[in-house]
């Protein structure tokens, strides 16, 4: 195939939800290695470092206040937190101590003592912290460039126009290449730029958090795009899938033409079919007006951890009763509530969260085991949704439940935690994504009142998968298949209800599957609901 001329197809990592499409603009900066400075020059470059600091705080502020305008003091905050690194003097002391005591230039002092904070994040058993390795990074590329009076620029398919960072001289629509993707550039672009295609970048970073608040697509994961994705062309991403196309044909542009032209995730709404249930997923309480516009049947996976990972910290019990009270009170009427208890841990922790374990370390304790772990988690949470379920009933699902005599265990806890608050209107089920569990149904249904298989980390568990592989290498799976038909069979038996959710459940080629096995009900990002009930209707006509 002409890599130039024809459709090539890459498999990323979505970030941040919709579609864009424009030329690929190739994001450069080089940083080079600096050495010691010569004698006599340390006073100068003492200044030099002074003014670089002083320079890069107002920047951040600037970016701060910029942000905060834009989006709100939640996403100021990043800026603000690298404006007190800058400031911190323990940070500062540390620069100024290579300069004058090591004989370093101010540029030699950057390089080295920011990689050694770089080296200590990525040491860290915390994958909250070890992400914090980019924010260090754009700080360091910052002073850099500052330094040097390195011009960040950006080139595009005209290989002789060079822009400055941020503004498109040619003014093309254009989706930015980049090896990261840093805080700062979604502050920076200008409007012409319409996505973000990039080698490394978490979901949880900064910098992903702020392209979803800012609508802009984004997708990660794509290894040697220098070498992938050609200077001259055109690149269409799916922030839903993490699907990449480089010169999309004319048959994959009018599939994804309605997205391009609505500005955004598609939207498609279609009325409910009666033989099975569509509910959305969300992950903040603001995205319950999106849910109700494509006319959900009810929520049924509310992620509440993302509301922690989005603030930065972990929410009161006031806070979470005013949020899930927020979604119970939209959806009266409309359908369950389902509110997943805090799936925090492994890649979805943070330094507020802390370590935990007999030894002082569990980085890999998640989802129920660390709330077992961290039972003032679960006492908050626990009386948050107790309060919120005065009125409505609230489904309240268990995650990464291992076997009965843990969810035993959690329901004791929980139970505790909720003693005096009348908690009669909450319903507890478990989420079905750890293999032991599966093998367990019957005890654990037996117990619960409903269940919901949870295809992302079954499949993950199921198959030892990464998180970067692609899903649809397992979906078809007849072992997978097997499980899910197990698992509709033990609710069958004991008359509890099953439902489903992930990837797969929005996938619109596996709900006539779905519906075979005997599910009823499916969980899925309101982008899909359209899809998946056109599929449903089809299978039924």
């Amino acid at each position: 195939m002409n890599r130039a001329l024809g459709e090539m197809r890459l498999e990323g990592v979505p970030l941040s939800p919709g579609v864009a499409l424009g030329r690929g603009c190739f994001f450069q900066r080089e940083v080079s290695s600096f050495g010691t400075t010569a004698a006599g020059d340390g006073v100068r470059e003492a200044h030099r470092l002074n003014e670089t600091l002083a320079w890069m705080i107002q920047r951040q502020e600037a970016l701060a206040r910029d942000a905060e305008a834009r989006l709100g003091p939640r996403e100021a905050e990043i800026f603000y937190t690298y404006q007190m690194i800058l400031e911190d003097g323990t940070f500062q002391q540390g620069l100024f101590d290579a300069v004058e005591r090591k004989g370093l230039t101010a540029a030699g002092a950057i390089e080295r003592q920011l990689d050694l904070y770089k080296a200590q994040l990525q040491a860290a058993d915390s994958e909250y912290l070890r992400q914090r390795v980019a924010d260090i990074a754009e700080i360091q590329r910052g002073l850099l460039a500052r330094l040097c009076r390195e011009v960040p620029c950006l080139r595009c398919k005209d290989k002789g126009i060079t822009c400055d960072i941020g503004q498109c001289l040619l003014g093309n629509d254009h989706v930015l290449v980049a090896r990261e993707l840093t805080a700062s550039l979604p502050m920076e672009m200008d409007s012409h730029n319409v996505g973000f295609l990039v080698e490394k970048g978490g979901r949880n970073s900064h910098a992903a958090i702020l392209a979803r608040a800012m609508q802009v697509p984004a997708v990660s994961g794509i290894r040697n795009l220098s070498a992938s994705v050609p200077f001259e062309a055109r690149i269409l991403i799916d922030g839903d899938t993490g699907e990449v196309f480089l010169n999309p044909s004319s048959q994959t542009l009018a599939r994804y033409q309605s997205a391009l032209d609505a500005g955004g995730p598609t939207l498609q709404i279609l009325d409910p079919v009666p033989e099975l249930r569509v509910m959305a997923n969300i992950e903040r309480a603001v995205d319950v007006q999106e849910a109700l516009a494509v006319k959900a049947e009810g929520i049924g996976l509310y992620r509440t951890e993302v509301e922690a990972l989005a603030e930065g910290r972990l929410l009161s019990e006031t806070e979470q009763e005013a949020r899930y009270s927020k979604v119970v009170g939209a959806m009266a009427g409309k359908g369950a509530v389902c509110i997943r208890l805090l799936d925090l841990g492994a890649d979805k922790t943070a330094a507020w969260l802390g370590t935990l374990s007999e030894d002082g370390s569990m980085p890999e304790c998640r989802g129920t085991r660390l709330l077992l772990a961290r039972p003032e988690l679960l006492r908050d949470q626990a009386r948050a949704l107790a309060r919120a379920a005065i009125h409505r009933p609230i489904h309240v699902m268990y995650p990464m439940i291992v076997d009965v005599v843990q969810f035993r265990r959690v329901r004791a806890l929980f139970d505790e935690a909720v003693a005096g608050l009348n908690p009669h209107m909450l319903l507890h089920g478990v989420l079905f994504e750890v293999p032991s569990a599966c093998l367990q149904a019957p005890q654990i249904l037996r117990e619960a009142d409903f269940g919901c298989i949870g295809t992302n980390d079954l499949i993950q568990c199921l198959f030892a998968a990464d998180r970067t592989s692609e899903a649809e290498d397992f979906e078809d799976n007849p072992v997978l298949w097997r499980l899910i038909e197990d698992l509709c069979e033990a609710a069958r038996e004991v008359g509890k209800p099953m439902s489903i959710c992930g990837e797969l459940a929005g996938n619109p080629n596996f709900t006539r599957r779905i519906m075979k096995a005997g599910i009823a009900a499916v969980s899925t990002s309101t982008t899909r609901i359209g899809e998946v009930r056109r599929s449903a209707r089809h299978h039924l006509s």
